[in-house]
């Protein structure tokens, strides 16, 4: 970190206080130029008098020896922190660092390179958390240069050289956290964890560690962080709005389902910690449900079959093939019965849609010459036949006419109007030319609503 370039390590301090001092003050810097203009001499005496004491408070000098004196005595800094677990735990907090590579299938703050701290304790005494995180430049921060010791930056703390090597002592130790007695509180949960299970066999000879869960409140800002990106982004606002009009490019778009939201702090996340309170005191929880298992017959496709829409597929869609009839059985014309006819007839076709991605993903190229599927089919379900030596012409006939994607459609709507007759025999007659352009469009509209998303069902 020696190699910032001097004058950004020895102006950092400066800064920083620049950049507070016109924070603080921004309101009476206004109020002064407005009282200039005005002429209000009594008004612009008492405002520079104002300014002048708070220049006093932001010079070097007296701003970082109240700090080093007084501000990191009340601050407790770490990735880990005790009040996370409850806003009243005394207990301390700890700084993370990766010793060993864990595994990366264990989730934890080692799975991140964050460049945050989290800080807690006296509320007045957070303007130093500010100061630790306040950027030098886009990859460096004054607690880099703290911690590498930079000795440009040490030199700028104060014109005495014993003083400014002090308050880069006490600085690093602050955020170092080096704890050699660990304190607990009654707060904090505890956990007793065996470590002989396996080697003794009376129980009152097992011998116990003390577990104290702490917060990992850097790794909870990381997700909170990534997680309002994904949601807020600009891109990802644009994306979802433009779904909408016809005119615009369509892009995909994040949506994260079944998020909750913790809150810590109460109202006043500040007296948890620095991160929390930049949060609102909101965290995210991710869905950690269990696996819901179902018996599914995975769809075969025969060596002898000359079409994908036979019984096995009628198998494999069946439950929504039972939807389709129980929505045409209910003879009311009303929307409700209406949507539910078309959802269901879409959870087929997407049934079939995801059934020939499959094969057209997981077998090999040119699987389909040894089987007896007409060729429309082929051309469908083995897209990579069409790079294989010697199959020019099924190239040619695949890239340079797509009268089979309505052949494959019109297949389709053929199917489910058997399925159809089949089910309702008395009014067979029915499901006749009108049924079938129906089915023709909803395979139609299903098919546009793939390629808007990028995916193309017959590529």
């Amino acid at each position: 970190m020696n190699d910032i370039p001097l004058e950004l390590a020895s102006n950092a301090v400066k800064a920083f206080l620049a950049s507070q001092y016109d924070k603080k003050t921004e309101t009476q810097q206004k109020q002064l130029i407005k009282a200039v203009e005005c002429g209000d001499h009594e008004k612009v005496s008492e405002l520079k008098e104002t300014l002048a004491d708070a220049k006093d408070k932001y010079s070097v000098n007296n701003w970082i020896a109240d700090a080093a004196t007084r501000m990191a005595k009340q601050l407790n800094f770490g990735t880990h922190i005790s009040k996370g677990v409850h806003p009243d735990a005394k207990g301390d907090n700890v700084s993370f660092e990766t010793i060993n590579n864990l595994p990366q299938t264990i989730v934890g703050t080692h799975s991140i390179n964050s460049s945050y701290i989290d800080a807690n304790g006296n509320a007045a005494a957070l303007p130093l958390a500010a100061f630790f995180d306040f950027e030098i430049n886009e990859t460096t921060k004054i607690r880099d240069l703290i911690l590498a010791d930079n000795t440009d930056f040490v030199a700028s703390l104060n014109s005495v050289q014993t003083l400014a090597n002090t308050y880069h002592q006490t600085f690093k130790e602050a955020l170092q956290n080096n704890i050699t007695e660990p304190v607990t509180h009654e707060r904090n949960k505890q956990t007793l964890w065996v470590i002989d299970a396996y080697e003794e066999t009376d129980i009152e000879q097992l011998n116990y560690i003390n577990i104290v869960p702490l917060y990992p409140s850097v790794l909870t800002h990381e997700v909170y962080q990534r997680v309002n990106h994904l949601k807020f982004s600009d891109d990802n606002k644009a994306a979802r709005d433009n779904r909408f009009k016809k005119t615009a490019e369509q892009q995909p778009y994040v949506t994260l389902n079944d998020l909750a939201t913790l809150q810590l702090g109460g109202t006043k996340p500040q007296n948890v910690s620095l991160l929390m309170s930049k949060q609102g005191g909101r965290n995210y929880l991710l869905p950690s449900l269990p696996p819901i298992i179902k018996q599914e017959r995975e769809f075969k496709l025969s060596k002898f079959a000359n079409s994908i829409f036979n019984t096995a597929m009628e198998y494999n869609a069946r439950e929504a093939i039972q939807n389709i009839f129980k929505a045409i059985k209910d003879t009311r014309n009303i929307v409700n019965v209406r949507d539910a006819r078309k959802h269901a007839i879409d959870e087929v076709l997407y049934q079939i849609f995801a059934t020939a991605e499959d094969i057209r993903s997981n077998l090999p190229a040119g699987w389909s010459k040894d089987y007896e599927l007409d060729r429309i089919e082929k051309l469908w379900l083995d897209p990579k036949r069409a790079d294989l030596d010697s199959e020019e012409d099924f190239k040619a006939e695949r890239e340079q006419d797509d009268a089979w994607h309505s052949q494959i459609i019109h297949r389709f709507a053929r199917w489910l109007n058997t399925l159809m007759q089949a089910e309702f025999k008395q009014i067979a007659s029915d499901f006749g030319d009108t049924a079938h352009l129906e089915w023709e469009r909803e395979i139609e509209d299903m098919k546009k609503r793939y390629e808007r998303t990028g995916k193309g069902v017959f590529l």
